[in-house]
């Protein structure tokens, strides 16, 4: 094992403070805080982390009554004060009749989210936790760290928080305060931050989601059990944000019973391509782990290996994309001994560049699995009615990674696969441009295509590169086609070409792996001093198109610099001139990915009729369809051009796929 959390202390801080463990529903609920205790003594009896160590804990504080209304109401938070003093003998009964209405109106009398003495201070000092964590790999004073830039923290953990699902003027689901919506909110007031929240809790997230539904500045994801079955009954695909946010809010509701393989394989065909198209500063995720098989709450079944994919990618895109900005929280997790602290180790040590061990301290086992013993013993006398799952199956673990043996595969295996497949493919047409999923392919396909096209035209190491000089009113342009990587990786990017990765140097990267993919095809148009102004791109149609060959999407974009001088014109018709291109279906949709829209000070009808006009030059019609950015956007337009050489039958499936609305049955 290598334990160097110490001399990566600059890089990483756990945020825990014992009186956290006051946040505390008793001993008949299913969120107890010793789970909290249990996990802390594991990594101590491990070597991952020791309290005493201040070079890798990272102090916390109460948030105070302005803070927690910058996302609660003023009379939410005094009725949350007013309930956490425990009512005393000699009340009235008018007394008596306030706390039960309070109770009432704000959500704490439904069984879930129970009053308890103390409540307001316990939340409120989760909540301080959660703002100063972000604040702190932010940078921000109210972090209230000593350390100095050059080795303040890039990664913060904070167990003890994650209540995703407070609103602003109610409890909710064992949520008091929303921890992670004030954090964000305060270092968006504080710094007008870009923030990315993953939600990896088996239940929706909706309360942070409600928060910033309008918000172009902070994406929420959520990978959660679908709503069909389990609370709070929300999260669907199509629950995509409102005004300037809408495309920011994506959920990714999965089937029940999901297992390992498709949750992983879900994870990382949508994830990546997000994150690079939103460009955030900073990542906040939740990483509840009741999603695990052993919960008595949930159903999607999953091990040990989905969390150490789960918290390995955040940590690579935090890398990558925000500078290894990234605050971890703990969430849900309801098998409280067996799986909670195991998980919430393992994010630990990724976090922290350690290696788990593979076997649990001896010592940790004789000290909690009497206590995972008598609650299970407990649990099963009490409310044996209530229990969705059998207590009894599986044993107490005694390594970090789960056994296969004990995991049984689930039936219908293929088919929960194929159905969150098709979750995937929807959520990757509504939240991203096509260039960014031709960037990031869904499952590395292939083109099936062994046509004149396939062979002299997408197979880059046998094509032959065209090029052509244009004259503009602005100076001589130079058109390239079948670019080599090589020729893009020469090439700078003006600062005006950002219609698809929102952020110059990433719409780079999007032409760079585009230009090594075996199935895109890149025409670029660039200045004699080598800067692209303008590009198309031709590549096979994704999976909601699946089943349907010789289908190609074309994009084109021109920096805002040059635009009005005939370029994107020019360079459509060069890209789309051969004659091979009569044997396939070429599309094109639009617009709700032209991130720059606003600059160019017009409406989006008359954007709409550019964009008809500009691909009705090349033989392109607009059709009517449910494809789905178009069915959810009445601004949105689909375009195709139907090759003279197409056979019938390939034309008139197409037609038929044009109205495919199996998946839209809820609109």
């Amino acid at each position: 094992m290598n334990n160097s959390a110490s001399h990566l202390g600059s890089k990483a801080r756990l945020l825990f403070d014992p009186a956290e463990l006051a946040y505390n529903f008793g001993s008949q609920h299913p969120m107890r805080s010793r789970r909290l205790v249990a996990l802390i003594d594991l990594l101590e009896a491990s070597g991952l982390w020791q309290h005493t160590d201040e070079s890798t804990r990272q102090d916390g504080r109460i948030a105070t009554l302005d803070e927690l209304q910058l996302i609660h109401a003023a009379d939410y938070i005094s009725a949350v004060q007013q309930l956490s003093t425990s009512r005393v003998p000699g009340q009235t009964e008018e007394e008596q009749s306030t706390h039960e209405h309070l109770a009432r109106h704000y959500g704490f009398s439904d069984g879930d989210t129970p009053i308890f003495p103390g409540m307001h201070d316990a939340a409120a000092r989760i909540a301080g936790g959660t703002l100063v964590a972000l604040s702190t790999v932010m940078g921000l004073p109210e972090g209230k760290t000593s350390h100095t830039s050059e080795n303040s923290p890039r990664h913060i953990f904070h167990p003890a928080g994650g209540w995703h699902h407070a609103r602003a003027a109610s409890a909710s689901g064992f949520c008091v305060y929303n921890d992670i919506a004030i954090a964000i909110a305060h270092v968006q007031q504080a710094c007008e931050a870009k923030v990315l929240y993953i939600d990896f809790d088996a239940h929706h997230g909706d309360g942070v989601q409600q928060a910033f539904y309008d918000d172009p500045r902070v994406m929420t994801i959520s990978f959660h059990e679908t709503g069909r079955y389990l609370f709070p009954g929300t999260g669907e695909v199509f629950e995509l944000g409102q005004g300037t946010g809408r495309g920011t809010s994506v959920n990714v509701p999965l089937e029940p019973f999901t297992e390992d393989d498709s949750y992983i394989e879900v994870m990382k065909v949508l994830l990546p391509p997000l994150v690079a198209s939103f460009a955030p500063d900073v990542i906040i995720s939740m990483h509840g782990c009741d999603a695990h098989a052993w919960d008595p709450l949930t159903h999607l079944e999953l091990t040990m290996r989905s969390f150490q994919a789960q918290v390995s990618l955040t940590h690579q895109l935090a890398q990558t994309y925000c500078q290894g900005r990234w605050v971890a929280l703990g969430g849900g997790g309801y098998d409280l001994y067996r799986v909670t602290p195991r998980a919430w180790s393992i994010l630990w040590a990724e976090m922290s560049g350690q290696e788990v061990p593979e076997d649990v301290p001896e010592q940790w086992i004789k000290r909690w699995k009497p206590v995972w013993e008598r609650s299970q013993k407990h649990a099963e006398e009490t409310s044996p009615a209530a229990m969705e799952k059998d207590l009894s199956l599986g044993a107490f673990p005694t390594t970090f990674e789960d056994r296969p043996e004990d995991f049984p595969a689930q039936p219908r295996r293929r088919e929960i696969s194929q159905a969150n497949r098709q979750t995937v493919a929807l959520a990757r047409y509504l939240h991203l441009p096509s260039v960014i999923r031709h960037a990031f392919p869904a499952r590395g396909y292939h083109s099936h295509l062994t046509d004149s096209f396939d062979l002299l035209y997408l197979k880059k190491s046998d094509a032959v590169s065209r090029s052509n000089k244009l004259e503009t009113k602005a100076g001589i342009v130079l058109l390239r086609d079948v670019c080599p990587a090589s020729l893009i990786e020469r090439l700078e990017i003006d600062d005006g070409l950002h219609t698809f990765a929102r952020l110059p140097e990433r719409e780079h990267q999007l032409l760079l792996t585009i230009a090594q993919s075996p199935d895109c095809a890149l025409a670029v148009a660039h200045t004699p001093e080598g800067k692209i102004i303008g590009q198309v791109t031709i590549a096979p149609a994704d999976d909601w198109w699946e089943g349907i060959d010789n289908l190609y999407e074309v994009a084109v974009e021109v920096s805002r610099h040059w635009r009005h001088l005939g370029i994107a014109r020019a360079l459509l018709a060069f890209a789309l001139e051969l004659d091979v291109l009569e044997d396939i279906i070429l599309f094109a949709t639009g617009l709700s990915w032209h991130w720059d829209i606003a600059d160019l000070a017009i409406s989006s009808h008359r954007y709409r009729q550019i964009i008809a006009q500009l691909f009705a030059t090349q033989g392109f019609e607009e059709y009517s369809t449910t494809q789905p950015d178009v069915r959810t956007d009445p601004a949105n337009i689909f375009l195709a051009r139907i090759g003279q050489r197409v056979a019938l039958l390939a034309k008139n499936r197409f037609l038929a796929r044009l109205s495919r609305t199996r998946q839209f049955s809820s609109l």
